[in-house]
């Protein structure tokens, strides 16, 4: 490439590639006089598109006759991302941390934002073309790992195809009691009524089957933290699973917990493997419990 034809002084820059490379060596070769760490930031900014999308991957590959456009001016509209942070993303997935008390998506009955909302005002503040499509939710009351896609196409080939692509995904929880069992399954019918409530029947007739397995972590005399995972998924499985059988979530007050030393329901989504529904890479994403998890059970 004639580097001549890519004025450094512009705030927009798009030409096409002359030979094959990656993403991050073409931009520090071609922009000596640029260091690496704003280079970086100008991709993982979303400031890159190739062939009209946007690239936030370092190592993409480029080949001849892509077209490159790089804007090296900061987004206009800076968004304020509460209670999430961007945890990962690429040209198809965006894979956030959510705090609790954050719902995944709108409601009728909430006037505050959901994490859809925030995210989207996000990315559209980097380029108004973007979008933004939920893959899975989270519910409210927990904290952890949300997925979200960029195209509809990728949207609906992970919800209809999750199993495919879905590795692994699991739960850490701090629950009141002491717990004997190291590892067990739950096996129980769910249902939920009109008032969003969720409960456990004895037959299978207009229920749903919900299998979840977990193991003990570390415990105190006052609480347990155990590791879940969910077999089956249904809204509220684990907290309604385990206040049936007798060591509810702590903090959950809407499944007889006594206590809420944290504020919150202390369910976090800690984990999810998956293999990507574009590139068929395989992606782990696992965040630690947090600190106060972790504390809580340590003073018992």
């Amino acid at each position: 490439m004639n580097k001549k034809s890519v004025p450094a002084n512009q705030e927009l820059n798009s030409y096409i590639i002359q030979e094959e490379t990656e993403l991050l060596k073409h931009l520090i070769a071609t922009y000596p006089h640029r260091k690496k760490p704003l280079l970086k930031s100008v991709m993982g900014g979303g400031q890159i598109r190739i062939n009209g999308d946007v690239i936030t991957q370092f190592n993409h590959p480029l080949k001849k006759g892509d077209e490159i456009q790089i804007n090296w001016a900061k987004p206009s509209k800076k968004v304020k991302l509460q209670k999430l942070n961007i945890i990962y993303e690429d040209q198809d997935l965006i894979v956030i941390e959510k705090e609790a008390g954050l719902l995944s998506v709108a409601s009728l009955k909430e006037k505050n934002k959901n994490a859809v909302q925030i995210l989207k005002e996000h990315m559209e503040a980097i380029d108004p073309r973007n979008k933004v499509y939920i893959i899975h939710r989270l519910e409210r009351e927990a904290s952890g790992i949300l997925l979200f896609a960029k195209s509809q196409k990728v949207q609906e080939q992970l919800q209809n195809h999750w199993e495919d692509y879905v590795i692994d995904r699991k739960y850490v929880a701090i629950v009141e009691g002491k717990i004997k069992d190291s590892e067990k399954t739950l096996k129980h019918y769910l249902r939920s009524n009109k008032h969003n409530q969720v409960y456990i029947v004895n037959t299978p007739d207009s229920a749903t089957e919900a299998i979840t397995h977990f193991k003990l972590l570390k415990q105190s005399n006052a609480y347990s933290m155990l590791e879940f995972k969910l077999e089956t998924g249904f809204k509220n499985q684990i907290r309604v699973q385990m206040a049936h059988y007798g060591f509810p979530v702590t903090g959950d007050k809407k499944y007889t917990a006594k206590k809420n030393p944290l504020g919150r329901v202390a369910l976090h989504a800690n984990l999810i493997e998956l293999k990507h529904p574009i590139s068929g890479e395989h992606l782990k994403f696992e965040l630690v419990p947090p600190s106060n998890f972790r504390n809580l059970v340590a003073k018992g």
